[in-house]
């Protein structure tokens, strides 16, 4: 029997861990990335993504999530600038049960999946997307990280699970650049300071093309 969309959404966010946390942008980056990777594991694509400002976006994903809300399944937190989606106890006890139900490579993948998404920053998210999915950059508002010219943090290594289908396959400890054994809290607090330190760098281009005299570009 096919899985519903609802059961896909909360065996993903349960794949990140009990505490596990996603801002809008990562929670979008994480279905857009399992429809389009292990759609034949998960009876998808359930979503139907378009390039928007900031890369992959679909609404039906925020849809989904506030009738998960709805149900018990899924809290949001809105005490900070960008509204946070965690699951509810319950909902993670079956997100969990749907987890434990899909293939051994479908559940890798999901786990896999959701921690990186939470370790890296949002540039490193965004550019490691649109060189994979190029035409999901086409709106993008931030095009310089399309480009892979903008600073250096751009340019690190995509993880292998971001190369199609035949990736699922081979999981024993190929994944770059990720930190798989760190706990939520910490992951959560990478990617916080990661996104950080991005602003801070865009800050001081910013500030230093200032002071770049006319014609020094």
């Amino acid at each position: 029997m096919a899985r519903r969309r609802s059961e896909i959404v909360l065996a993903a966010l349960a794949a990140g861990g009990s505490d596990a946390r996603f801002d809008p942008v990562r929670v979008q980056k994480l279905f857009f990335l399992i429809d389009r990777e292990i759609p034949e594991l998960i009876d998808g694509p359930h979503f139907d993504f378009e390039p928007y400002d900031y890369g992959p976006f679909d609404a039906q994903v925020y849809k989904e999530l506030d009738a998960l809300v709805t149900q018990g399944d899924v809290d949001v937190d809105t005490a900070k600038r960008y509204r946070r989606y965690a699951l509810t106890k319950a909902g993670y006890a079956e997100g969990a049960k749907t987890l434990h139900d899909c293939s051994a490579p479908a559940a890798r993948y999901l786990g896999d999946v959701a921690r990186w998404i939470r370790s890296v920053s949002f540039r490193q998210l965004l550019s490691a997307i649109y060189r994979q999915y190029p035409e999901m950059a086409a709106n993008s508002i931030v095009p310089h990280l399309a480009s892979g010219h903008s600073c250096t943090e751009v340019n690190f290594p995509r993880p292998s699970f971001l190369s199609g289908m035949a990736r699922t396959l081979d999981f024993m400890g190929t994944l770059d650049e990720y930190r798989s054994g760190m706990s939520d809290e910490r992951l959560d607090a990478l990617a916080v300071s990661n996104d950080w330190r991005a602003v801070g760098d865009d800050l001081e281009t910013v500030m230093s093309g200032i002071h770049t005299p006319k014609g020094a570009m």
